[in-house]
């Protein structure tokens, strides 16, 4: 079997959003190539790096330890397609582009997908989740709701019956593309409930007159 160069892996940091919609980067890969003389009059390129040089559009450092003196730089430009519903940790691969030696077969170069934390929303495989908080008066009257996919498009909820505490929804349909095309994962929402500090008396007797029961033993309930 041939001997191959180490893979290099270079992150590639993207938003949520741009792992549901798709999107594409032109970059240039930059790296050092050592001429050898192997004989008078010629020359011989071996193409070496140091990892910790290694970022997605920057040059090479100066001084690099595996750059010594006599190197020339080098590029070769990609294009980076991300598809939809790629996942973290995932590899875009460009095989055969990482650095060559005598009697090796180049590595390859791997641009590995970190993802970035999102404000509202986290992920699970191909599901989304995320915690709202709402009034008591919604938890118990029903309620509607908008919210925004990634891709910016608007949706409503009605929700009628009675929300308890950290109670979760499931909502068909609106979580990440899956990675095979076929559709789409499912968006989770836990409700928090937000109770009032506190109620007055007339408040008090208001909710007991809607809510409560005529054998509620009211004298113990209220302190």
């Amino acid at each position: 079997q041939e001997q191959r160069t180490p893979n290099v892996d270079v992150p590639l940091e993207l938003t949520l959003e741009q792992m549901y919609s798709g999107a594409t980067f032109e970059v240039t890969y930059i790296y050092q190539v050592k001429r050898q003389q192997i004989a008078p009059g010629f020359v011989q390129q071996v193409q070496q790096h140091d990892d910790r040089c290694v970022a997605r559009g920057k040059m090479w450092l100066n001084n690099c330890s595996e750059c010594p003196s006599k190197t020339e730089s080098e590029k070769i430009d990609l294009t980076i397609d991300v598809v939809k519903g790629i996942r973290n940790s995932e590899a875009i691969t460009f095989e055969e582009v990482a650095d060559e030696k005598p009697g090796y077969k180049a590595g390859d170069l791997n641009f590995v997908v970190v993802e970035k934390a999102h404000p509202e929303y986290h992920r699970e495989g191909d599901n989304l989740y995320k915690t709202m908080e709402i009034p008591l008066v919604d938890a118990l009257t029903g309620f509607s709701l908008t919210l925004k996919q990634l891709d910016g498009v608007e949706f409503s909820i009605t929700i009628d019956d009675i929300i308890e505490c950290d109670e979760v929804l499931r909502v068909p349909g609106k979580g990440m593309p899956r990675r095979n095309g076929r559709g789409f994962g499912d968006l989770f929402i836990t409700f928090e409930v937000d109770f009032p500090d506190a109620l007055t008396a007339d408040q008090k007797k208001k909710l007991r007159e809607v809510l409560g029961s005529s054998k509620g033993g009211s004298g113990s309930s209220e302190l």
